[in-house]
């Protein structure tokens, strides 16, 4: 009775009191082409300080569509926008300001072709200081004959591949990604070019592009289980952030001469020499070089990565998109192989080679500390990472000494059982119960949430969202530039609030978030003024982009 009677009041009012503001609709039909489905932007402009209702409110009249459309046509799905908040007459409810996007879906029994006509009747509440019953139609065309480019989904989708492909190629210069060049550099010296050099190339190209499918595949069969999930959602598991740490221990022993797989980890399981160890040596290390990119984000990258998350994406097409990424990390590669001029220009193979072994640890070293800090992070048990480490070491140390040809054949392989055991032993140690995570410890007062930005805004001030994650080295970057005494100064005089959207442990919010700006993954980094649409950052942030994205706030 309640409701009924405060709804009665908003319209009694507004028979009396007209002048909420005049919102304006459109409709624009979205590139299709194929006859069977075709997606609708319904647009809403709403005036300053006014608002409407969505499609089920608690106090209010809803917002509704009636579609005029060919036989055949029917509407199969309304995808609204997030509400927003909003307080009147001493009532809290939800509805919406500003530009607003509604994404109607509609289908067709058959296929249809050549040029149809279809039309949308709106009506909504309109309402600021008093609310007036306001309506309008919109009408469009589209054709959907063959060969309409204008209707094809080919080059929106050609263009996704593309930023698949030039944001894989960029990936190889994104910090993450520096050890495993400087093992595949060595990888190119030792071999002897031409012919061997272009099917190595082509099996380390086959290990990076094996690897996306399958990283694309879990994610999307969990997603499509119901699982929150983004890109670099394996590195939110600690056991798999332990055993990358433990991995790259290894490595480093290996590259300081502590004992030898082979030619180095890179190189696979040891079978040098062999024709075909060479080839799983160099599958191998495309599947190490995905390994320790999936935390990456590098420019492009991001919006394609959205578009193969996009619940509308068919799942062939979103593996397509993978395909590409790696194709495109693995290009400099398959070049420096194919093309015989840029082979010639990487040194021959010498006594610099173990040299630059013996640096190659450093970087190993650096990253197992890096993986190590984040299992802390995420568990709060450093005792157990460091542990695991200690006796995982002890292991290859006695691998390491006791595997040389000189010893018996029984103490070779009681060294290879002592390396085992170590290192089944190191991952039993970090599978244990964790304690309190670091990152739960810290629980910052700047924490992000929807709430929280909408408050903020609703006193007036900007609010700077930084969605970030430790195991993103992309995002570390990022927060050099954020925590610059430049950019500190900046916000502090444009009153600039800052929050942190950790995403470091899975948080379905987060994940929800990031897919509603099309992203897949962190960094995702965005400047809401205090009124209009907000500002999305460029995945690598620059001191002028923020500058001139902060000046531009009134």
């Amino acid at each position: 009775m309640k409701r009924l009677f405060s709804i009665f009041a908003l319209f009694a009012l507004a028979q009396v009191c007209f002048g909420a503001g005049e919102v304006k609709f459109s409709a624009q039909p979205l590139p299709c082409g194929d006859g069977e489905k075709l997606e609708v932007l319904l647009k809403f402009s709403i005036p300053e300080g006014v608002h409407i209702y969505g499609k089920a409110p608690e106090l209010g009249s809803p917002t509704e569509f009636a579609f005029s459309m060919p036989t055949g046509f029917k509407l199969e799905s309304l995808k609204w926008q997030k509400e927003q908040k909003f307080s009147f007459m001493g009532s809290e409810y939800s509805g919406y300001g500003g530009d607003v996007e509604i994404l109607a879906t509609l289908s067709c029994a058959g296929k249809a072709a050549g040029e149809k006509t279809f039309a949308v009747d709106a009506q909504w509440l309109a309402c600021s200081d008093t609310c007036e019953p306001q309506s309008a139609r919109a009408e469009f065309k589209v054709d959907f004959g063959a060969g309409k480019t204008e209707n094809s989904p080919f080059a929106p989708f050609a263009a996704i591949l593309a930023a698949a492909f030039l944001g894989g190629l960029i990936l190889n210069l994104m910090p993450c990604v520096f050890p495993v060049i400087g093992l595949k550099i060595l990888s190119f010296a030792k071999s002897s070019g031409g012919k061997d050099a272009l099917i190595g190339a082509g099996f380390y190209t086959l290990g990076i592009v094996a690897s996306f499918l399958s990283l694309a595949g879990i994610l999307l069969g969990l997603r499509a289980a119901g699982e929150s999930l983004g890109w670099g959602f394996q590195l939110q598991n600690p056991a798999f952030s332990a055993a990358m740490a433990l991995l790259f221990f290894a490595v480093g022993l290996s590259f300081a001469g502590v004992f030898k797989i082979g030619a180095g980890f890179a190189g696979g399981a040891g079978f040098a020499g062999k024709a075909k160890s060479k080839w799983f040596e160099s599958a191998l290390s495309g599947i190490l070089a995905v390994l320790v990119a999936s935390p990456c984000t590098a420019p492009f990258m991001g919006g394609a990565l959205g578009a193969a998350f996009a619940a509308e994406m068919p799942a062939g097409k979103s593996l397509l998109i993978f395909a590409f990424l790696g194709l495109g990390m693995a290009s400099p590669y398959v070049a420096l192989a194919a093309v015989p001029r840029l082979g010639a220009l990487l040194p021959k193979p010498g006594a610099w080679m173990e040299k630059l072994e013996k640096i190659l640890s450093v970087p190993m070293f650096a990253t197992a500390a890096w993986l190590g800090w984040l299992y802390w992070r995420q568990t709060g048990n450093f005792s157990h990472i460091a542990g695991a480490a200690v006796l995982l070491g002890i292991g290859l140390a006695v691998y390491g000494k006791f595997s040389l040809p000189h010893f018996s054949a029984l103490a070779r392989r009681l060294s290879l059982f002592a390396a085992a055991a170590a290192a089944a032993l190191a991952l039993a140690i970090v599978s244990l119960p964790s304690g309190e995570s670091g990152a739960k410890k810290s629980n910052p007062e700047n924490a992000w949430s929807a709430e929280k930005v909408a408050e903020l805004r609703e006193k007036g001030f900007p609010v700077y969202v930084d969605f970030t994650a430790d195991w993103c080295l992309t995002c570390r970057y990022n927060e050099q530039i954020l925590h610059s005494e430049k950019i500190k100064k900046l916000f502090a005089e444009k009153s600039v609030k800052v929050l942190v959207g950790d995403w470091t442990t899975r948080d379905g919010r987060i994940t929800a978030e990031l897919e509603k700006f099309g992203r897949a993954g962190v960094p995702l980094n965005i400047l809401y003024p205090p009124r209009g649409e907000p500002i999305v950052m460029p995945a690598i942030l620059g001191e002028s982009a923020l500058i001139d994205a902060v000046d531009k706030i009134k």
